[in-house]
């Protein structure tokens, strides 16, 4: 008996020792995805590609100059966010006195010729993994790039942050706000006319032969989805590592066609969705279909269901159909992007069978 647990002694030791030089890569690996602590207020540097027509003759990173108007011409550039140490995970608070320890604050404009230009600068980033970023509905340029500029501090990501910008908001004036279903039909009319610009811009970014994460919002699953969809048809090729999308308004049958196609693009895709998601049921209601991001299984793709974790109360507030601004979920996203199981990550749980999504966030 002494001699057999001996033995099993032995080989638990040699097992446990055998992986430790594994144990010891994987935290090494997983320290230098951290270069920047971002523990102090930092700027933060958002590379761009634009459809939006510019509109004064002064070029800044501003609503000034680039409109919600739909422009033939592609733009590039970066932008400077100084993005405060104090702010609250998500926000995107600003100031008009434009103070540094408390609000985000756009800085300096640089153009860029064209996407080689663009390529250049990412290159120069030794980091091997890049996240592009589309925005959704009624969301004009300082917001989409404060927007990116938050995703990137929150989750200390190293590499390039890349926003794709294409025309949406809708014009000043009280009047035109308030008329959010005209204001919603314009931007479905720009997010169809910039597919074939972004199916380009994605397959241009390829070739830099870095991992592409891919995190996609709201209404800018018009853009995103029939572009990599086109792609894939012309290329069979994988061209993202993590494709991320976050209450898509999208309609769930017309997804079952390109479904396919999508799966091929992507190591994994992953849904956040939730059937109380305010804008979705709208967006039901106009389009008189289901949207994806209502939660709808789809084999090989990765349903979540974020409804627990957003608590509106009589129909208001919760996470305002702005995902990526929650704690939670970019608690996920960044154990998305490490390329962990959907299984194996914090937080989240398997749904009954019976329910319409895979996963559910767990409070």
């Amino acid at each position: 008996m002494k001699k057999i647990l001996f033995i099993i002694l032995s080989l638990t030791y040699y097992n446990c020792a055998s992986t430790l030089p594994e144990i010891k890569d994987m935290k090494t690996q997983l320290n230098e995805r951290i270069v920047n602590s971002y523990d102090t207020t930092s700027p933060v540097r958002v590379l761009f590609s634009t459809l939006r027509k510019p509109i004064s003759p002064d070029v800044s990173c501003s609503n000034n100059y680039y409109s919600t108007q739909l422009d033939t011409t592609e733009r590039f550039g970066a932008c400077e966010v100084i993005v405060p140490a104090s702010h609250d995970i998500g926000s995107l608070d600003q100031d008009a006195s434009g103070s540094n320890e408390k609000y985000y604050k756009l800085e300096n404009h640089a153009s860029l010729s064209n996407i080689d230009a663009l390529k250049t600068e990412i290159s120069k980033n030794q980091f091997p993994e890049i996240i592009v970023f589309v925005h959704g509905f009624n969301v004009k340029f300082e917001e989409a790039v404060l927007r990116a500029a938050q995703i990137k501090y929150d989750l200390k990501f190293a590499g390039e942050v890349v926003l794709f910008s294409w025309p949406a908001g809708s014009e000043d004036g009280v009047l035109s706000q308030l008329l959010i279903k005209g204001t919603y039909q314009n931007n479905l009319t720009n997010a169809k006319a910039s597919i074939f610009t972004f199916k380009n811009f994605l397959s241009k970014l390829e070739t830099t032969k870095k991992k592409i994460h891919l995190i996609v919002h709201s209404m800018g699953h018009q853009v995103v989805l029939p572009a990599v969809a086109n792609l894939n048809r012309e290329t069979n090729e994988k061209v993202i590592q993590q494709m991320v999308l976050n209450a898509p308004d999208f309609d769930s049958s017309e997804f079952k066609g390109i479904a396919d196609n999508l799966k091929k693009s992507a190591e994994r895709i992953t849904v956040y969705c939730s059937p109380g998601d305010n804008a979705l049921v709208a967006s039901s209601k106009v389009n008189q279909n289901k949207r994806l991001g209502s939660c709808e299984k789809h084999s090989g793709i990765d349903m979540v269901n974020v409804n627990p974790v957003d608590s509106p109360v009589m129909g208001l507030g919760g996470l305002g159909h702005g995902y990526y601004s929650s704690r939670p979920i970019l608690t996920d996203l960044y154990q998305v992007i490490l390329g962990l199981d959907a299984k194996n990550r914090l937080f989240l749980r398997k749904s009954s069978p019976m329910n319409g999504e895979d996963y559910v966030m767990r409070r």
